[in-house]
């Protein structure tokens, strides 16, 4: 395994980790809330995590093969970021 899909299913389960933080502060997060909740976020974070390991495959074209992992990491961070933002500025 690459050292970015590592550090991608890493930095996915650290995301996910926190979600229960933010389940404390803020009652409307739970595992199926309406806007999806820890099991939608999950399968984003998948999907993600799908896209940096297509990253690898050395069928594509150089070009295509950043865009899947750019995209992969914007996801990822922006999911992060929006966790940490919400358990900072909430509450």
């Amino acid at each position: 395994m690459s050292a970015m899909r590592l550090l991608a299913a890493l930095a996915s389960l650290a995301v996910l980790a926190g979600y229960p933080l933010l389940m404390t502060r803020y009652p409307g997060f739970t595992l199926l809330s309406p806007r999806g909740g820890v099991v939608m976020q999950g399968i984003s974070l998948l999907i993600a995590n799908a896209g940096i390991w297509l990253a690898g495959y050395k069928g594509l074209s150089p070009a295509m093969r950043f865009q899947c992992a750019a995209a992969g990491w914007i996801w990822i961070l922006v999911q992060a970021g929006g966790g940490i933002y919400m358990y900072v500025a909430g509450g």
